[in-house]
This record gives C-alpha cells, structure tokens and sequence, in this order.
C-alpha cells in the first residue's frame, strides 16, 4: 500500500507538471505510471482478497462455559468452534478493489485525455497556402 501511495503521489505531481507547462512526454510518462499503479493494485488486491483472515470468523456453537459444563471431552477436542467465510468482509473487499481500479481508471483517462489536447495544441500548423489545382 506504501508503494502504490508513493506511485500516486509519483503520477499526480508528474501530471499537474505536465500539465502547467504543457509538456507532451511527462504527460505521457504520468499516464504509464497510472497504468502500473493499475496493476499493481489489481495484483495487491487479489492477494489481499485471497489471504485475508478476516474472511473467516470462527463461530463458537455454544459458550465457554456450556461447553465445560456439558461435554469436557469435546471442548479438548476443538470440535466446539468451527470456521465459516464471512461473506460481507469479503464482498467489502472486492468493493473497494473495484472502486480503487475505476478511481485509477479515470486517472489513466485524464491523462491521456490530457496528452492528445497537450499534443494538439502545439501541433504543427501548415503556414503555406494551398496550391490552386
């Protein structure tokens, strides 16, 4: 996460820039660093989702103390807690990876957006005159 905040900081500073002095190639260099960021934040966050522990909940079926009271044998065994996917924590997760790749998204769109008005502002203009056929 440190990586891909420094990446952002990295793209946003090269972008505003580019963008003040009219400069083609740091626009573009802003929009290929936006294009990393995007990976690798699809990446991170596939591995988060993947080796989050907070898609488990361990779900006692009765209370310490039932359990003693009850049965001493199956509170030793550990068959008293079982583990069940929390399916909120994860669509949580998925939700913000989505909403962090569409945020980059536009990021990459606005730069490039501004590269093609940054190239065609200082397009050559022809300064002769048509010839008559």
């Amino acid at each position: 996460m440190i990586v891909i905040g420094i990446l952002v900081l990295v793209a946003v500073s090269l972008a505003i820039y580019a963008t003040w002095f009219d400069n083609a190639i740091i626009m573009l260099v802003a929009g290929i660093v936006f294009i990393f960021m995007f990976i690798l934040t699809l990446v991170f966050g596939i591995i988060r989702i993947i080796n989050a522990k907070s898609n488990q909940i361990a779900s006692p079926i009765a209370t310490t103390t039932d359990i003693y009271a009850q049965d001493q044998d199956r509170a030793s065994s550990g068959d008293a807690i079982t583990i069940i996917s929390d399916k909120y924590a994860l669509a949580e997760d998925v939700t913000k990876l989505i909403i962090e790749l569409v945020a980059i998204l536009f990021a990459i769109l606005g730069a490039f957006i501004l590269y093609r008005y940054i190239k065609s502002k200082y397009a050559a203009v022809p300064t002769s005159e048509p010839k008559p056929a």
